[in-house]
């Protein structure tokens, strides 16, 4: 099976010069579900899906809006959503990679997204709260980032520099595995790659050292060709701890459509806006705070959000359909 499968009957989709988010399964989710509501709410098209054979089987129907129609067909794993214009996609996970398909896994995803030439790749997922240091339980944000490679394209360079402005970096937040910051950015600036621990990230931190070497492995071969593509890296981690975690998926939401405003700018009409500011821990980075004049976006969670595995109507049912 191949790594990355179209839709039945629809032909292999143009990456190239894409950007392309990597929501990762990590603590509470909030990863996938700021994801699920960026594809929901701007209305991103299914146009495949990736990685069948590597991820823990799943199958369900397709989720939508309250409101909406059921949308036909099934979902699957990991599914591909991109924008009309395919200047942003994301490959929404449902469900984990199998831990003896990891190696596989990786160096299929480093071979798919070097053969798509997407012009920058953002990682995004979740962190324990419980292991930030000092530094970290005095920033203003849960928010952090991971700048890893710098690309050459102005989208990539847009990218980066959002990042720092909403977000402190992950490298001053004394993560588990190092005594102090001081320790983890000279060990950083010693190596040029060295990623510390992201606990309960899940796969994020092989994959971002994979991905950087599939990199650098490019870089090397641009010296002697003009054709080969480097994508640039990030990441955007968020501090997070276990429990209901719906708000603290709207504000991760929230800072992906800023960060990704130019590539969602065609879909503007999808979306509903409130016109006074909805507050929160470190919004005003995101919104009012850079100077932009969007945000404040009245976000629609689908309706599996309500319905499906420990969402409140089954709650409310508990022990009588689920357990009765």
């Amino acid at each position: 099976m191949q790594f990355f499968v179209p839709l039945k009957g629809a032909p292999t989709p143009d990456f190239s010069s894409s950007t392309l988010i990597l929501p990762q399964p990590s603590l509470a989710s909030l990863a996938q579900l700021a994801c699920d509501l960026i594809v929901h709410n701007y209305g991103l098209e299914l146009v495949g899906y990736l990685g069948l054979q590597d991820h823990v089987p799943a199958v369900g129907a397709r989720d939508g809006l309250p409101g909406q129609p059921d949308q036909p067909g099934l979902a699957l794993a990991c599914e591909v959503f991109a924008t009309p214009n395919r200047s942003l996609v994301i490959a929404l996970p449902r469900s984990p990679v199998i831990r003896a398909r990891r190696s596989h896994y990786l160096d299929s995803i480093r071979h798919w997204i070097h053969q798509s030439q997407f012009s920058d790749v953002l990682v995004v997922a979740g962190a324990d709260a419980a292991m930030r240091g000092d530094d970290g339980l005095n920033a203003i944000t849960p928010l952090r980032h991971l700048v890893l490679g710098t690309g050459s394209e102005e989208p990539s360079a847009r990218l980066a520099t959002t990042l720092r402005q909403i977000s402190p970096s992950y490298l001053s937040s004394s993560p588990s595995g190092f005594q102090s910051s001081s320790e983890v950015a000279a060990a950083h600036s010693s190596s040029g790659t060295l990623i510390p621990p992201i606990p309960h990230g899940g796969l994020t931190r092989q994959l971002l050292t994979a991905l950087m070497s599939e990199s650098s492995r490019e870089a090397g071969a641009a010296t002697t060709t003009t054709t080969t593509t480097t994508p640039a890296i990030n990441a955007l981690i968020i501090y997070t701890s276990e429990g209901a975690a719906s708000e603290s998926a709207h504000f991760l939401a929230d800072a992906l459509a800023y960060l990704l405003e130019p590539q969602l700018a065609d879909l503007e009409n999808q979306i509903e806006r409130s016109s006074s500011p909805q507050g929160g821990e470190g919004d005003e980075l995101i919104r009012g705070g850079q100077g932009s004049e969007k945000g404040n976006i009245k976000w629609k969670e689908p309706r599996s959000w309500e319905r499906g595995l420990l969402g409140p109507e089954l709650a409310r049912d508990a022990g009588r359909e689920m357990y009765g």
